[in-house]
């Protein structure tokens, strides 16, 4: 019978270890998520994505203090603590599986969304020096110019009837599109609305496409991540449950 109670303990341990390494892991991917898309959090204006990596740290390190507790209930034998340890898995459990159904649902949104925060951002390029860095610094990262198109930057977004004002007398794109190639020959500052592509110096293509791509990629992934980690906590709730019982019946022989 004791070596049934430490083969449990072991494997509930070896669950934890694994549990609180994922713990460690999202609290890492969120702070990750904090740095590298905060350029697309200020230009997105429909979805409030800037709360996303906060959730991922939160619970990063909410996973890992209820590791810690885990293995404390599970060294010293405290029933009370493991119960406690499988109503907070639970929990989580449902919150894993309700958010990456509602992450996948959502991820239809994405189109409209980003297609909504580029424009913004290219209409407020030269008025809001925050956008202007976000703007650029997506055009380099990706290897793009506007959002569908270079020539986003001479026609403005549409307003909410539907309709669009007079393009401004405008002239160049923004020296992010430069070409990498092009060094100083590039001619961003010169560049007009009926530029011929095949002899530019600048990207040509627009944003949009790639970074919607990239975005639901990265969507997937995080639903895929966050359905086996719930999957996975199932395991700790049997353990778990398994080991309360066992402890039970070596205090019931005292």
């Amino acid at each position: 019978m004791g070596m049934v109670r430490i083969a449990l303990k072991g494997l509930f341990l070896l669950f934890n270890f694994v549990f609180w390494a994922m713990g460690l892991a999202l609290l890492v991917v969120g702070v990750l998520a904090k740095v590298q898309f905060q350029y697309i959090v200020k230009l997105a204006t429909d979805i409030d994505y800037n709360i996303a990596p906060y959730i991922m740290i939160g619970c990063g390190v909410f996973i890992l203090l209820l590791g810690f507790m885990g293995c404390w209930g599970s060294i010293k034998e405290h029933g009370w603590a493991l119960k406690l340890y499988m109503f907070v898995l639970i929990v989580l459990f449902v919150a894993e599986v309700v958010g990456a159904i509602a992450g996948y649902v959502l991820r239809g949104k994405l189109d409209k969304s980003l297609q909504n925060a580029f424009n913004n951002g290219i209409a407020s390029y030269h008025t809001n020096k925050d956008i202007e860095d976000a703007v650029d610094m997506l055009q380099e990262q990706i290897g793009c110019c506007g959002a569908n198109s270079f020539t986003d930057y001479f026609t403005p977004p549409p307003t909410k009837s539907g309709n669009t004002t007079s393009p401004p007398p405008q002239k160049g794109v923004p020296k992010s599109c430069c070409l990498p190639a092009s060094g100083a020959k590039c001619n961003y500052a010169s560049v007009t609305a009926d530029m011929k592509p095949a002899n530019a110096t600048i990207y040509t293509k627009g944003c949009y496409p790639s970074l919607l791509a990239k975005t639901k990629e990265n969507v997937l992934i995080i639903v895929g991540v966050s359905l086996g980690i719930a999957i996975f906590q199932v395991l700790g709730v049997v353990t778990a449950f398994k080991l309360t019982q066992r402890f039970k019946k070596n205090y019931e022989k005292m």
